[in-house]
């Protein structure tokens, strides 16, 4: 559901709904569930209060209190007990007000009734009650339409009934019907206003829920376009690999924990022979399309605990943890064979290359820098090189062949 400040969807003043149906019916469901506890204790205490005045009735009406007992008892009690066991049920969101409303005019029309049957100057003292029901209708009905609505439905029959039904003075009914008058303007006055800031606190945390996911969803995308350009700035832009930088971060991490836990540890250094005749012969595109195929072939050739990386020009590096002598000879074999078999296809025709490989080791427990080992799988390749080229060289304290 969409948010709205007050300004953008302001609701009704004269009935306080939100022109908004889908923000009425959210504001009517968050108004339900923290008004319902407030409604239950209401109907609990109302039914108390009604049945605890039937002590009254012995005192004050007594040549009526049986058909007082029976509005008490067998009518109005009975009716609040059930609309109170009603709220416990699913469905009572929906009748809610109907039901608030029938409990509430049922309360008022029989204190109004027994006024009617109770004689002067009984009949005056239960006015007081009937004020009270109206008093639980603005304070305890969650909705302004209807507490009003039942108020002077209450006002009316009393009226009615008084004039009609007793016999009463023109001077006491005058001031009677004053008073539930202002009574009346009094509560709806209250009644609208506690509504009123209800509903502007319930847009200004939607608003301000609004903000917040907002907030949210901006830094989530701002963490996404940070992570998005780290792992950029970790990439050679040509090939996808790590470049060199990231490489050489990973590669201190690696010996770091090697030397905590004292596990082998193998770089391989590998550079594309003749690489600078198809540049000058075809031209730097055709060079960067033989980068980027030998670049997929390491990646779809090594393990997935291994960081390849674009170490220079046409020179590539792989990081080997966890990695000994024969099984790092054995990554680099492979490396040499796959990209010798490549056809590579570009838009001069095809190509093949081939590719020198030196490869140093980090025994368990050595204690030689990173820089040094690359330095020393540096030379290996070097030596592979100079011995003709496609060839596998390993360092380890002299250069031994394969």
């Amino acid at each position: 559901m969409d948010m709205y400040s007050m300004k953008d969807t302001p609701f009704n003043v004269a009935t306080l709904t939100f022109a908004d149906e889908e923000l009425e019916s959210s504001f009517q469901k968050n108004y339900f569930e923290k008004t319902l506890v407030q409604v239950r204790m209401a109907l609990l205490f109302a039914s108390f209060l009604y049945g605890m005045f039937g002590i009254l009735d012995c005192h004050v009406i007594p040549g009526i209190k049986e058909y007082a007992w029976v509005i008490r008892f067998l009518l109005v009690c009975p009716l609040l007990l059930i609309v109170f066991i009603l709220t416990y049920s699913r469905f009572y969101r929906k009748i809610m007000l109907p039901s608030l409303f029938m409990a509430g005019f049922a309360s008022g029309a029989g204190i109004i009734a027994m006024i009617v049957s109770a004689p002067s100057p009984a009949n005056h003292l239960y006015y007081s009650g009937v004020l009270l029901c109206v008093l639980f209708y603005f304070v305890f009905i969650p909705d302004f339409i209807v507490a009003s609505i039942l108020s002077w439905s209450l006002f009316v029959l009393y009226v009615a009934m008084v004039s009609f039904c007793s016999e009463i003075s023109l001077p006491v009914l005058m001031n009677n019907t004053s008073l539930f008058i202002a009574f009346n303007i009094t509560g709806m006055f209250a009644c609208y206003s506690f509504e009123r800031y209800m509903r502007s606190d319930f847009l200004q945390r939607c608003t301000i829920h609004k903000q917040t996911e907002e907030l949210r969803a901006a830094l989530l995308d701002v963490e996404k376009a940070r992570q998005k350009a780290e792992e950029l700035s970790q990439l050679d832009p040509l090939t996808n690999l790590f470049n060199r930088r990231h490489f050489l971060s990973v590669a201190e991490q690696e010996f770091e924990r090697n030397f905590r836990h004292q596990h082998c540890l193998a770089i391989i250094m590998l550079d594309l022979d003749y690489f600078k005749v198809i540049n000058d012969t075809h031209g730097h595109y055709v060079g960067d399309v033989v980068l980027q195929e030998v670049a997929e072939k390491i990646k779809g050739t090594i393990r997935r605990p291994d960081t390849p990386c674009r170490y220079g020009g046409e020179e590539f590096a792989v990081l080997l943890p966890e990695t000994d002598l024969f099984a790092a000879e054995r990554i680099g074999r492979r490396l040499q064979q796959v990209i010798e078999e490549t056809n590579i296809e570009t838009d001069k025709g095809p190509f093949s290359v081939t590719i020198s490989v030196g490869i140093a080791t980090l025994p368990e427990g050595d204690t030689t820098e990173v820089d040094v080992l690359i330095d020393r799988a540096d030379q290996a390749l070097y030596e592979a090189k100079r011995a003709g080229r496609n060839q596998v060289k390993l360092w380890q304290s002299e250069i031994i062949d394969f």
